[in-house]
């Protein structure tokens, strides 16, 4: 058929418009949980309701141990894993080919030195999720820092070293870079160098770092929150929610948390911070990790013996032991009742306990306000807020647009915020719901058919939301108003990881594989 050149470049334009517009239909999931870390995918591709090994299974392919999430950017899907003995001897970067599973490259990199410290059984070496863009793949592991690879072949653009973390007990490494436009933010709260970095994405140029070592051990992901005066970086931390300068790094304001340690990440939309979780005082937990005989006191020795001590091998840093000394106030080597805190806790941050720990730590901005509830050392605390961004100084009475004291909340999974709704997963599978307006109940703690432990935390895309369970159960409960169990899927292998969704596929990795299932044509 004859075609004149002006019907052949209109008919060559409409492709490539058509092609640009699917492109921008398509959302990329570049970090851990996704965009912003919410968990949420926009797209309205169709994902399965069903999935196994041998049903709407596009490809899986063999990784090394690890427990971190899958990233999909532009058509390639990263991960990482450990490979040989535990604790392993080679940290590898995986790149796949979204859609068919063809491993593009690998990026072998061997563990030297000393051994790793130990980390607990249902932990990882690779527990990093990577974070990536078109053109870089993020990744961290403990003993190399963080490293830029380009995302085509897996070299390196530009490496940072960071203080290799150090935990006491059993907690072990577990955060990921999160990635928002030119910047790559990294936080790190262990118990001896917390810090919260800002990286150029393109250079590795540090942008600006801020000292947390006012914090306990923690476990949450920095979150973008934009307000009406710009954007803004929000962290969450013993005793507080902190809104950063996105720009400087200036901690801009604080919002009491009731919470010693805090290892759900917050979800970020249109200017408000949704958050649930679970801690135990500091006291307690280091009364049940180190009081051997339970008495009430922690020695020295008691610590250096723990059974949860995994790294028994190797002598307590110098500088863990000054935090000992600090709390034994009379010098008998003994910390008992408030030394405990005050060892093992800043001075400046009692876990937001005390009225004054906001003034402290961002100086002579406001008046403090003192705290509306009081929890003692050996209660558990447990809420659901709601937090608008935005503020300066203390903003525990103004911005906390509500709270509520709730046994709904894991102390490990993050909640999601969809349509209104914030869900609540808790371990042994308990499902709750709260309205986002007011924080009242939408359902409350309801078991959704798998009693498993859950790490991962809860995804949504295509009217679905997807929770994944230890054993390798993941549940789809249905998106509405009541709780609606549509399927359970077995995979028959153990995972800690989260989700991820892109261009129609649901990504799941086990302890040892990795899965793409998308639904099958008719």
């Amino acid at each position: 058929m004859f075609r004149s050149p002006l019907v052949a470049s209109l008919a060559l334009g409409l492709f490539v418009v058509g092609s640009l517009i699917g492109l921008a239909v398509a959302e990329d999931w570049p970090q851990w949980r996704g965009p912003n870390c919410t968990g949420i995918s926009s797209e309205t591709a169709a994902l399965p309701v069903e999935f196994s090994a041998a049903k709407n299974c596009a490809w899986s392919v063999p990784l090394g141990d690890g427990i971190s999430s899958p990233v999909v950017v532009a058509g390639r899907v990263f991960s990482t894993a450990i490979e040989g003995e535990r604790p392993g001897d080679r940290f590898v970067v995986y790149c796949h080919d979204a859609a068919t599973g063809e491993e593009l490259w690998r990026r072998v990199m061997e563990i030297t030195g000393q051994p790793l410290a130990a980390v607990h059984e249902s932990n990882s070496y690779a527990s990093s999720t990577p974070a990536a863009d078109a053109e870089r793949v993020f990744v961290y592991f403990t003993r190399f820092g963080l490293m830029a690879l380009d995302a085509a072949t897996g070299e390196t653009k530009w490496h940072a070293a960071l203080p290799e973390p150090y935990f006491v007990f059993d907690w072990g490494p577990g955060m990921s870079p999160v990635v928002d436009g030119d910047r790559v933010f990294f936080c790190q709260d262990d118990d001896l160098f917390p810090a919260l970095y800002c990286f150029d994405a393109a250079s590795g140029d540090l942008v600006w770092k801020d000292d947390r070592s006012d914090m306990a051990c923690c476990y949450s992901h920095p979150v973008v929150c934009q307000t009406d005066a710009g954007r803004e970086l929000v962290v969450a931390g013993t005793g507080m929610l902190l809104g950063y300068d996105y720009d400087t790094g200036e901690r801009r304001w604080a919002s009491e948390l009731f919470c010693r340690n805090i290892k759900t990440t917050p979800v970020s939309l249109d200017g408000v911070l949704y958050l649930s979780f679970e801690s135990k005082g500091i006291s307690y937990q280091w009364r049940v990790v180190a009081d051997a005989d339970g008495d009430g006191k922690i020695t020295r020795a008691e610590i250096e013996t723990n059974k949860y001590r995994l790294n028994a091998d190797r002598p307590i840093p110098d500088e863990f032991w000054k935090k000992f000394e600090r709390g034994d106030e009379n010098g008998d080597g003994v910390l008992e009742g408030a030394e405990i805190d005050k060892a093992f806790l800043d001075p400046s941050n009692q876990g937001g306990l005390l009225a004054g720990d906001v003034q402290a730590r961002l100086g002579d901005t406001v008046d403090v306000q003192a705290p509306t509830e009081d929890i003692t050392e050996s209660q558990s605390a447990s809420f659901v807020e709601a937090v608008r961004g935005g503020g300066r100084g203390d903003v525990s009475a103004s911005h906390v647009l509500w709270r509520h004291e709730s046994k709904a909340p894991d102390h490990v999974v993050s909640p999601l915020v969809v349509d209104g709704r914030m869900h609540v997963i808790k371990s042994g599978g308990i499902s709750s719901c709260f309205d986002t307006s007011d924080g009242e109940s939408v359902w409350g703690r309801r078991r959704f058919g798998n009693s498993s432990q859950h790490l991962g935390s809860p995804v949504y895309g295509d009217g679905k939301i997807y929770v994944p369970g230890e054993n390798g159960t993941i549940v789809v409960l249905a998106n509405g108003p009541e709780l609606d169990v549509l399927a359970k899927n077995e995979l028959g292998e153990t995972s800690a990881s989260t989700p991820a969704i892109a261009d129609g596929r649901l990504y799941i990795r086990t302890r040892d594989h990795l899965y793409c299932f998308a639904v099958e044509p008719e």
